[in-house]
């Protein structure tokens, strides 16, 4: 009987494993499809001057995390004020691009996202750069952003 609970027991821990990971390249292309929408609508909401509207691309909890400039903070009405005060204005926003983006499925639940952003603005505003990494998260409203840290680049 033991060295039947010994056979076993390994079998069903790998029928188990095997039926819980579901990362077929179908399913992981599509992950990453929506995930690059998400961040499209991004670009999009932000170019627009809609800062509310970018915003819902986070999860929107105290657990959602933004780290910049040497700093972090907790929460999701606090991340949107903080964009509210750093870009006041449409010309201080300027217009967003994403580059390099590398998507990595981690999980059905996780991804993780590596890009660069450019802001390009006009007027009193200087152009800026920088590399940003996100954790997101598959929620029931879709994939959002849970962690973003988010750094410049100097000139």
């Amino acid at each position: 009987m033991k060295t039947l609970l010994r056979l076993l027991i390994p079998f069903a821990l790998l029928l188990t494993v095997t039926a819980c990971s579901d990362h077929s390249p179908s399913t992981a292309s599509q992950t990453e499809q929506s995930i690059r929408a998400i961040l499209e609508t991004q670009v999009a909401e932000w170019n627009r001057g809609d800062i509310p509207a970018f915003m819902e691309t986070y999860v929107k909890t105290d657990q959602l995390r933004f780290a910049s400039g040497g700093t972090a903070q907790r929460g999701w009405q606090t991340t949107l004020e903080r964009y509210q005060t750093r870009y006041p204005t449409p010309e201080a926003m300027g217009r967003l691009a994403f580059e390099e983006l590398e998507i990595q499925i981690l999980s059905p639940e996780w991804a993780e996202v590596h890009g660069r952003y450019r802001l390009y603005r006009e007027g009193d505003y200087t152009d800026a750069t920088g590399l940003f990494t996100l954790l997101m998260q598959n929620t029931p409203d879709g994939w959002k952003i849970l962690h973003d840290h988010t750094s410049a680049a100097t000139n």
